[in-house]
């Protein structure tokens, strides 16, 4: 080994082919993504217990924001949202022993909110698992940078509408 972990060898990799700017896109989308996780579930309200372990209830979270969400008079948030909704993230299906990239197939009768909270989950799902990011990375004609700008912008505005997981959110980290 030359001196270099797995790790630093992909990071170097992943530095070499994503611009600057998509890299902070990229840092942004996933401290955000986290933060956000980690203060539903620290709110205890918005964690779950699944098969013995501590998740973040996405669902009721949206719920109880139904109310007080709205695009109007936010350009870039109604920007956001339609671009989300008119073109969520493909997902990855597994057929005949290929990976492909498929679109998700909402149900008929799911509200636009609980849309866009999974399109935003599979943001992070494909960035993380996905093979996202293979090759070069140009804002100006990747729809992957669409996608991360446009979950960051719908984030951050679930920030305003919920003091409770705000706090938790900006709470020091130790």
């Amino acid at each position: 080994m030359n001196g270099f972990s797995n790790s630093q060898k992909f990071k170097t990799h992943f530095e070499e082919q994503i611009s600057d700017e998509g890299q902070n896109l990229v840092l942004e989308f996933f401290l955000t993504f986290s933060r956000f996780e980690c203060a539903l579930k620290n709110s205890i309200i918005y964690a779950s217990l699944r098969r013995n372990s501590v998740e973040p209830n996405w669902d009721l979270f949206v719920s109880d924001i139904r109310g007080s969400f709205n695009v109007e008079g936010n350009v870039q948030l109604s920007e956001a949202v339609a671009y989300l909704l008119s073109n969520p993230p493909k997902i990855q299906q597994l057929k005949d022993g290929a990976i492909l990239w498929e679109d998700r197939v909402f149900q008929e009768n799911e509200p636009e909110l609980n849309r866009l909270c999974l399109s935003i989950r599979d943001v992070r799902n494909n960035l993380m698992h996905g093979g996202k990011f293979q090759g070069r990375y140009e804002p100006d004609i990747s729809r992957n940078y669409i996608l991360l700008k446009s979950s960051v912008t719908i984030l951050n505005e679930w920030l305003e509408l919920s003091e409770d997981i705000k706090q938790l959110f900006h709470e020091r980290i130790s």
